[in-house]
């Protein structure tokens, strides 16, 4: 009896370690999996990994792209290689001749730190005989990539560019950002204002949405407090569906080690043989679990992107979205989900975000309807952006405007969305006025 009792804890408690072991790979991300795998690699003889051609090729020819010899071009000290996987991993190499690949390659090695490319595609065919035509076709397709904004000649240009695509189009602020940076940096505000027919206050509001605008896009790259972020999900949209992807294609390079499996079946050595069994289970059971989460993730991706569609379009905010409602779609408990987005990123046309930033819990509004977050922030820069400047709305009053909008929410967490949105209060909207 004593025995059958041990029997059993023994059993449930490899069922346990097991089950813990498949948590773990569904919340790790994609650099936290190929560590990991890279680690079993170096410890278990049955798996095999095949190395993959790296994104780099032999340095070009400085006398002609299209030669077999080797550009070297002068590139800042950084982890290049690095860099240009990241980048071409969101190429479609397909699509690009071989000659347009290298164009590309070398324009990443020849951007600043920053991420800015102040090479024209004139400057590359005086320099290294490019093609003016092919330099130019390349540079677009990389200034449509991530991070946002990147390959633009300058922070002048960069912050044009981010203005765009937040939509916000206006003379003023182009004039303000390729003339007048300089004076920001110096607080010369009267001269803006007198040059650009404003306010000293107006420059100020202008100015504070300038300063609001991402930081340039290669941004602490190189330094060891910041890490680079590569997407784990890829989002794309083909004409009316979305196609979505794990980007963990280099999980292909791992095998089972075909002449260790040989050494399995005919060794006659008892222990050696059970070595290699408990091995074979084990990179078996990896690779089960692997494919169990790439299920997993998809699954939750395929929910969030359907539910969130209007989001991922661009033409609306975040729609309210908890985890236990992807969890009751899908038949998943909670903490899988949980597990399953977390510090995942997912990369779609306008960028990449954190998975589990499209989460959000609704607020109460008229009807049977929630609102999100996102919304009621959206609505409260919509109210400040038209009210009386001369007598702005104190945060009451906003939480007035938004009931009468069918939509009941605190004084205080009208004031939490607020700042949370960096708009001043009420007497610090005023005093630009001052």
């Amino acid at each position: 009896m004593e025995q059958g009792f041990i029997f059993s804890q023994k059993q449930q408690l490899i069922f346990s370690q097991k089950q813990i072991q498949s948590l773990k790979l569904l919340a790790m991300d994609n650099y936290e999996l190929s560590t990991f795998l890279q680690e079993e690699y170096n410890e278990n003889p049955l798996l095999d990994v095949k190395s993959s051609d790296s994104a780099v090729s032999r340095p070009f020819s400085k006398a002609s792209v299209t030669s077999d010899e080797a550009f070297q071009p002068e590139i800042r000290a950084l982890d290049n290689n690095y860099l240009v996987n990241f980048i071409m991993s969101q190429i479609h190499y397909s699509e690009f001749s071989t000659l347009e690949l290298k164009i590309m390659k070398l324009m990443i090695l020849l951007m600043d730190d920053k991420g800015f490319f102040p090479y024209t595609p004139e400057d590359l065919m005086e320099l290294y005989h490019i093609p003016a035509e092919s330099s130019a076709k390349c540079l677009g397709i990389l200034q449509t990539l991530e991070p946002s904004g990147i390959f633009q000649p300058d922070i002048a240009h960069y912050l044009l560019y981010q203005l765009h695509i937040n939509g916000i189009e206006n003379q003023s602020y182009t004039r303000l950002i390729l003339n007048h940076l300089d004076d920001i940096a110096s607080g010369n505000l009267r001269t803006i204002a007198d040059d650009l027919a404003i306010s000293v206050p107006e420059v100020r509001q202008m100015i504070r949405l300038v300063k609001l605008l991402p930081p340039p896009p290669l941004t602490g790259i190189g330094d060891s407090t910041n890490e680079y972020i590569i997407p784990d999900i890829i989002v794309e949209k083909s004409e009316n569906n979305w196609n979505i992807s794990l980007n963990d294609n280099w999980i292909e390079n791992y095998s089972l080690n075909d002449y260790y499996i040989h050494m399995m079946q005919i060794s006659t050595d008892v222990l050696l043989k059970d070595y290699f069994e408990k091995k074979y289970k084990r990179v078996h059971f990896i690779f089960q679990q692997i494919e169990q989460r790439r299920n997993t993730i998809l699954a939750i991706s395929n929910s969030v992107v359907q539910r969130q569609e209007a989001f991922f379009n661009g033409t609306a905010p975040l729609h309210p979205m908890t985890m236990s409602d992807v969890a009751d779609e899908l038949n998943l408990s909670v903490s899988t989900i949980s597990r399953g987005i977390k510090n995942k990123y997912i990369q779609y046309p306008n960028g990449i975000v954190p998975l589990k930033s499209l989460f959000s819990t609704g607020l109460s509004q008229t009807g049977n309807e929630e609102i999100s977050c996102s919304q009621v922030t959206l609505l409260l820069h919509q109210l400040i952006q038209y009210e009386n400047k001369a007598k702005p709305f104190s945060d009451q009053a906003l939480t007035n405007a938004l009931i009468q909008k069918g939509i009941h929410i605190s004084r205080r967490t009208v004031t939490k969305y607020r700042t949370l949105a960096n708009i001043p209060n009420a007497s610090e909207r005023k005093a630009t006025l001052i």
